[in-house]
């Protein structure tokens, strides 16, 4: 029945919202997962556990079609940016973008490998089980350089390489949301750097 629930409640978040973000696509790229997304519930959960502030520039690394980014802007940030290295999947979110209804902070989404885009402004970063542990890896020493010296915090939900956050010295997990005792459909775990 939740499931059922579920779906009714995400179709209706995407009516209100004006965006059309469901489904699910494969990413062309050897160390990537596939594009689906996360029940807009669980997004709100997120989001608000993250205590999003006005100064804060909110990465989705992996942002697909943009409902998060939708979500995030949403709120008073100072900007939302999108980090997908699909083409397709960066023309749909801008278009949702545009679309969005309610929005209170600009949107943009960048075409470009998670390791290679310029980090220097971000303050929180969202990932939906984007890719394996390798690039994984090469973007967490990115995030580290580009923000050195400033606190970030993130929110990695079905952490499949959680590993990889637990052997990074410069982070510490700061909460565990278990799927089973959260009520989220997926595991979700929230660092900040030291």
């Amino acid at each position: 029945m939740n499931n059922v629930r579920d779906r009714l409640s995400n179709v209706w978040w995407e009516q209100q919202l004006g965006i059309s973000t469901r489904g699910l696509t494969l990413i062309d790229h050897e160390d990537s997962s596939r594009y689906t997304t996360m029940g807009y519930r669980t997004v709100e959960r997120v989001l608000d556990h993250l205590d999003l502030q006005p100064s804060d520039v909110f990465v989705d690394v992996g942002s697909g079609k943009g409902r998060v980014l939708c979500c995030a802007a949403r709120r008073e940030v100072k900007q939302v940016i999108g980090v997908e290295l699909d083409g397709a999947l960066c023309d749909v979110a801008r278009d949702n973008a545009l679309r969005l209804r309610g929005r209170r902070a600009p949107i943009a989404v960048e075409t470009v490998l998670a390791q290679d885009f310029d980090y220097a402004a971000a303050t929180v970063f969202f990932l939906f089980d984007p890719f394996g542990a390798a690039t994984l890896g090469q973007l967490l020493d990115k995030v580290q350089a580009d923000t050195r010296g400033r606190q970030v915090r993130f929110a990695y939900a079905n952490p499949t390489h959680d590993n990889v956050f637990q052997a990074q010295p410069w982070l510490e997990r700061t909460a565990t949301w278990d799927s089973g005792q959260a009520g989220t459909e997926h595991t979700i775990h929230f660092y900040r750097s030291r």
